[in-house]
């Protein structure tokens, strides 16, 4: 029965510290709203790197923007609008679904299928091909004197 208890306490302290480790490090709601936040801005100077990422004082600067404003009240939409309007769409990390954007979106899939497509059809033409002896060497053979011939003209480079 002792190694009963034992087993049982192990488990619940195993639960107790997984629900804890599970939690967003305990943040309030204000402060996760805004680190998702600035996962999805991009840093105006540092190339590929989201406000989150980066250490540059213009990052820690919009960082402190982001969470200002959300206990302003402020949604994340207006948040997102509000440096797009400062620093252009290139801000955001993922470019917005609408209009010239789309072709984001849509070309890459696109040209996917499209090589995919392609792939089978040439697949397709070379076994088809195969089955019915196309692209298939025939043996060479050579005659006596075309060997002979052959052989002089090698033998003559070789000698150059």
């Amino acid at each position: 029965m002792n190694a009963i208890a034992v087993a049982g306490g192990l488990a619940a302290a195993f639960l107790v510290i997984a629900s804890a480790c599970s939690a967003r490090s305990g943040a309030p709601d204000v402060e996760r709203r805004a680190q998702d936040l600035n996962k999805s801005i991009m840093c105006p100077v540092c190339p590929g790197e989201s406000v989150d990422q980066s250490q540059h004082p213009l990052a820690a600067q919009m960082r402190g923007i982001v969470e200002r404003r959300l206990r302003e009240g402020w949604t994340e939409q207006q948040i997102k609008a509000s440096f797009v309007d400062s620093y252009g769409p290139r801000v955001l990390l993922e470019p917005p679904r609408s209009g010239i954007s789309l072709m984001v979106w849509l070309v890459p899939p696109a040209a996917v299928a499209l090589a995919g497509v392609l792939l089978f059809f040439a697949l397709r033409t070379m076994a088809r091909a195969g089955r019915h002896g196309r692209f298939q060497r025939e043996a060479l053979s050579l005659t006596d004197a075309e060997r002979e011939g052959y052989s002089k003209r090698v033998e003559a480079l070789i000698e150059d």
